[in-house]
């Protein structure tokens, strides 16, 4: 009897997420960072940006969906390349710098245990969905930014959840500069949270729009 319940409510778990045809698929939203140098000092302000259209094509279903009342709930981290004890910490942004906040941004320090991060949603202007946040440096060494969203899997994304959506997973790509200096990080491969990042490197830095930088 007992096996025949939980065998049920696992049918009941399966179906319930049935990401069918009707269901948009995943997104990928566009990450700005500038200015782009070879090296930034200390006192330099990086500013972490994110711009599109309201209206976004969606390959799965060949629609376009108004995005405009969409949830994207971005995270902004910022971790050590070359500390092991202070990396093993995760993200630390308000230890290696300062957060500037405009008085127009949705975008906020969070705190979870030892971790903070800069966490918020995006703001509509006219046609548009953007955020932006400026980040003064105020420690030497090696650095990891990276983009990833709270509202992942959330099925009200679409809008179509009483349809038996999962959810659609948004990532982020890292639009300007090009370059995302992952070769910092394999430099310092020997310390294991990079380590961790470079076994899965397409999902756990490039889609997370991960950028690698050097403090002087």
């Amino acid at each position: 009897m007992k096996f025949i319940i939980v065998f049920f409510l696992f049918i009941n778990m399966i179906s319930c997420g049935d990401d069918g045809p009707n269901c948009p698929g995943d997104m990928n939203l566009p990450i700005e960072i500038s200015p782009y140098k070879p090296y930034y000092n200390i006192g330099d302000t990086i500013t972490i940006s994110s711009k599109f259209y309201k209206l976004r094509y969606d390959n799965k279903t060949d629609k376009f969906y108004n995005v405009s009342t969409y949830n994207f709930a971005p995270i902004i981290s910022l971790s050590s390349l070359d500390n092991a004890e202070t990396n093993k910490l995760g993200s630390q942004v308000v230890q290696y710098s300062d957060f500037i906040k405009s008085n127009d941004s949705n975008m906020n320090v969070i705190y979870a245990g030892v971790e903070n991060a800069i966490a918020g949603d995006y703001r509509v202007e006219s046609d548009s969905l953007n955020f932006h946040i400026n980040l003064k440096l105020k420690k030497a060494g090696y650095f990891r930014l990276e983009i990833e969203s709270l509202s992942t899997g959330d099925g009200h994304l679409q809008n179509n959840f009483h349809f038996g959506c999962r959810g659609r997973e948004i990532t982020f790509y890292l639009m300007l500069p090009k370059e995302s200096n992952i070769y910092l990080m394999q430099n310092l491969r020997s310390i294991y949270p990079n380590d961790y990042i470079l076994s899965d490197s397409i999902h756990r830095f490039y889609d997370r729009a991960g950028y690698c930088f050097e403090v002087k």
